[in-house]
């Protein structure tokens, strides 16, 4: 602002009216000046606010809750149940059935002693059982009828009776019984009695008849005994107990022996 010269006529007025220019000029700027500073403060405050508030959910998401009570327990580890991705597979003996099947004989081993178990995987539901020890299995293979014996030790055999003579004499061949007769029951569902000796169901000694019978194996000598007086259409195995196997042929329930004795 350039300033009056002395020499002027209207050098009071023009100073007055300088002095004025300068004092509102000054106001003016603090006026600005102030309201710059209410809007940077205001801006500030609101990045602060929101810095404040994304750090505390951000520690909300970090931040475990702890209960005092439980502070030093720890969560149970799971049990590895698999191997390099894939289930592992239990202790026991493969055994491949003429279906093309593979079933594992499962062992546990209790004071260095191996045991039987049960039959993996359980969802093919072939029928077995295990001696008194649960040292020795016997496995039905159902599609050809056939009774494999397996020790602790892996030794495996068939012991299902290969051939039939009837009381005149004939001889009749299991393959060929089976074969001419799909359909005819030859054995099925061996239950061990004892040790040495198991029972499983059969048609035999009938070759017209649909009737059902029990005979007993002595795994020792391979001898296969009828069981006289139990006969029926409909005759299921069951549990073991201390008077025998369980036999309920056609609603009757009764126990066997190893000796082929009857008992209710």
């Amino acid at each position: 602002m350039v300033k009056p010269s002395i020499f002027s006529k209207d050098y009071e007025k023009q100073m007055k009216r300088r002095k004025r220019r300068i004092v509102f000029i000054g106001c003016l700027s603090i006026i600005i000046i102030v309201f710059a500073v209410m809007s940077v403060k205001g801006i500030f405050e609101e990045v602060r606010k929101d810095m404040t508030k994304n750090l505390t959910t951000t520690d909300k998401k970090d931040v475990k809750t702890i209960d005092p009570k439980n502070s030093e327990k720890e969560e149970p580890k799971k049990t590895e149940t698999k191997e390099n991705g894939k289930d592992k597979k239990p202790e026991g003996y493969d055994i491949h059935l003429s279906d093309g099947k593979t079933i594992t004989a499962v062992y546990e081993v209790k004071d260095n002693n191996k045991l039987f178990k049960e039959i993996a995987p359980a969802e093919n539901n072939v029928s077995y059982s295990m001696s008194p020890s649960k040292q020795s299995m016997v496995v039905f293979d159902n599609k050809v009828q056939s009774i494999i014996l397996i020790d602790v030790n892996g030794n495996k055999q068939d012991v299902t009776n290969p051939q039939y003579t009837s009381t005149s004499g004939t001889v009749i061949s299991k393959d060929s019984q089976l074969s001419s007769q799909p359909d005819y029951i030859w054995c099925s569902s061996p239950k061990f009695i004892d040790e040495d000796n198991i029972a499983y169901i059969s048609q035999l000694p009938w070759l017209g008849k649909t009737t059902k019978y029990i005979w007993i194996e002595n795994l020792k000598d391979k001898s296969h005994i009828l069981v006289q007086g139990i006969e029926g259409e409909d005759i299921t195995l069951g549990d073991l107990t201390d008077k025998g196997v369980t036999v309920t042929s056609d609603g009757r329930t009764v126990f066997l022996d190893a000796s082929g004795n009857i008992s209710e």
